[in-house]
Formats: structure tokens, sequence, C-alpha cells
């Protein structure tokens, strides 16, 4: 952990996850303060501002508050409650990221595929466009008796795909870094739209889930600089195992 050349997205997780788990055990119980940011920055070996953007993700999803006289003071043993669920506090990048520290991949298959007039609609692509298809269950670490989190069917750019094939078995965060680490360019826009919708009866079984019960489906489009498709993400959550958080701030007049 914060060795030369460590993408800055994966120290972050790994330190955003690291707290988490150490909140989660009861080593910081609730209502006592963590350590301050040049202690945990000694701790994890990265820089202060890695330390930043744990901490924004942590008070994002309720686990902490921060008060420049107070200090941070951890508020909930975990963002989310209840059987499965697991809850998203998303507000970067770099916490969309996170969530493939947090979970556990089970790849189902992998197919090459070709964008028809319908899959082009549902993905916003181009119709005849080539992709690799990778579809998973995601699942918490550590509780295998867990009901699955999602189903998620991952399309990466046919450009590409030869060479990260190899290494979609064993990867473990999301492929959006796999696809930085391989092309050497950031990913600097996602765009998402979330949509009720059903869970479809070929994925009832593996969801676990009734036909139709009610769901999530959330589709992701990951951008490289300039403006360059490169993933999309279409992702089946049951209801009553996801939950979404996000916080709106008012914008001050200048």
């Amino acid at each position: 952990m914060g060795r030369e050349g460590e993408p800055l997205e994966t120290r972050y997780a790994i330190v955003a996850r690291a707290l988490s788990e150490a909140i989660g055990k009861g080593r910081y119980p609730v209502g006592s303060v963590l350590p301050n940011e040049l202690e945990l920055a000694a701790e994890f070996g990265v820089s202060r501002s890695t330390i930043r953007a744990a901490m924004r993700e942590l008070q994002a999803s309720g686990l902490v508050s921060r008060k420049k006289s107070a200090g941070t003071r951890v508020e909930a043993t975990r963002p989310g409650a209840g059987r499965g669920e697991f809850t998203q506090a998303l507000s970067s990048i770099e916490a969309i990221q996170q969530f493939g520290f947090e979970t556990v991949r089970d790849v189902q298959s992998i197919d090459e595929v070709v964008a028809d007039d319908a899959l082009a609609r549902k993905l916003g692509c181009k119709p005849g466009s080539s992709w690799l298809k990778v579809s998973s269950l995601r699942r918490l670490p550590d509780r295998p008796d867990t009901l699955p989190i999602c189903w998620t069917d991952v399309y990466i750019a046919a450009s590409i795909a030869a060479e990260i094939r190899g290494r979609i078995g064993t990867y473990r965060g999301i492929f959006g870094t796999l696809i930085e680490e391989t092309t050497g360019r950031r990913i600097v826009e996602i765009r998402q739209d979330i949509a009720a919708a059903g869970v479809p009866e070929a994925l009832a079984k593996p969801l676990r889930a009734p036909a139709g019960d009610h769901a999530l489906e959330i589709r992701r489009q990951y951008f490289l600089s300039p403006s360059t498709l490169i993933e999309i993400t279409v992702s089946v959550h049951p209801a009553d195992r996801f939950s979404y958080s996000t916080r709106l701030k008012r914008q001050e007049p200048i």
C-alpha cells in the first residue's frame, strides 16, 4: 500500500475499505474519534490527499461525521442494514471504483457480442459495434450465504478486449480500473442512469429472487479522454438488497 507507481484510486479504495472494516469490527466504536489525517497517512503509508478522499466517502455513507474542532467522529458501524443489503454512496468516480473492493465478483459467463438495434438502444451505443460481454453476480465478501447484491453485464469495447480478457478471472477491482491500467489512460466521465425495473425471468434463479419482483436497473457508460466510450455496465439489483445514497448541497451565491 502506498508503493511507488500504485494508482491513487487503488490506495484510496484500500484505505476506505480498511477503515470501514475497522469501524465494523469495533476497533473504532460509535462515538469515538478517528486518528487525524497525519496519523492515518503514516499508518497506511499514503498521502494526506488519499486519506481525505477516503474520509469523504466514509462521511457520505454515514459512517463518520467531520468537524474542524472535533475531528472525525464515528456515527455508525456500517452504511447498510439487513441481510444482503448494500448501500452505495457515490459522489465521485473513485467511489464507484471502491465498489469493486467492497464486493466479490462471481463470473458466470464471458462472450463476444455484436450490438443489434435492441441491444444498442439498451446500452446507448452504435448498432453493429462489437463488445466483450462479462456477466457476473456480486456478493458481499466473507459472507457466502448472503443473497447476491446484483447481476451485472459488463460490455468492454472490442478494441481492448483481447488485452484484458486473460486477467478477467482473477482481477478483483472493477473493470474500469483494469482498463485504465491496460490503456494508460484515465476514465474521465461516467454517465449513470437508474430506472425502476422487474427482475428478468432469466435472472430470477441466479439472483434468488422472484421473476418480476421490484428491482433497480443501473446503466453506466465509461468514457476515456477524449470522449471515447470504452465500457458499459448494466446491473440489476433486487430492491430489498441495495440502496443508493447521494448528497445534494445548495450552491452558495458568488
